[in-house]
């Protein structure tokens, strides 16, 4: 097996382990960079890659690394939190009317997602904070991910107490807002800091 990874190429004399293909990568990427996917002869491989790697080790010739810089990375990351704000606005505006009614199940399931969705929203906020190129102009960013994790645990509180109104409050009142200007202050970042992949 052949790895690739920019102009570094690597041969294995005898078949590898999964293991020692990972421990390869790693020491390839020595932390400057953020592993993305590869690709092992030809075919793109974005997830289970350790999975990919035990079924197939023994018969691929040749696997190319796909890794980004930090810069790269956390503007692939600022991209997908603005899109996500941008997709669950529509969700989220509906959700409270649902609440303040008897939710239904398909309320119900919006709402899990919601939930899901700000706790990778949150994730992602913090990659950002704590990467070494945190871009400058972050502390308003900081300032309303701090308010998004006040009103997760108020949330938490209100489903845990079966509250109905105070869910669609704490939804109407705090999360639409947070989300506006999570999405107007990302996307000033981008617009500042990083790049759109299409402008077209």
């Amino acid at each position: 097996m052949e790895l690739i990874f920019h102009e570094q190429h690597v041969e294995f004399d005898k078949t590898p382990s999964q293991d020692e293909v990972i421990a390869k990568i790693n020491e390839l990427l020595k932390g400057n960079y953020y592993f993305s996917h590869f690709i092992a002869d030809g075919t793109e491989v974005y997830e289970d890659h350790e999975d990919y790697l035990t079924l197939n080790v023994d018969r691929i010739e040749k696997l190319e690394v796909i890794a980004k810089t930090e810069k790269e990375f956390l503007n692939d990351v600022l991209l997908s939190a603005e899109d996500y704000l941008k997709r669950a606005k529509p969700e989220l505006v509906s959700l409270p009317e649902g609440f303040y009614s008897n939710p239904t199940s398909e309320i119900r399931s919006s709402f899990s997602q919601l939930m899901d969705g700000l706790q990778w929203l949150d994730e992602m906020l913090e990659v950002v904070n704590k990467s070494n190129e945190r871009p400058e102009d972050w502390n308003t960013c900081m300032e309303l991910s701090k308010s998004m994790k006040t009103e997760i645990v108020n949330l938490s509180e209100a489903v845990d107490n079966s509250d109905n109104i105070l869910i669609a409050d704490i939804i109407q009142y705090e999360f639409i807002p947070l989300f506006e200007s999570l999405e107007t202050d990302i996307g000033k970042t981008i617009d500042t800091v990083g790049t759109r992949h299409d402008l077209s």
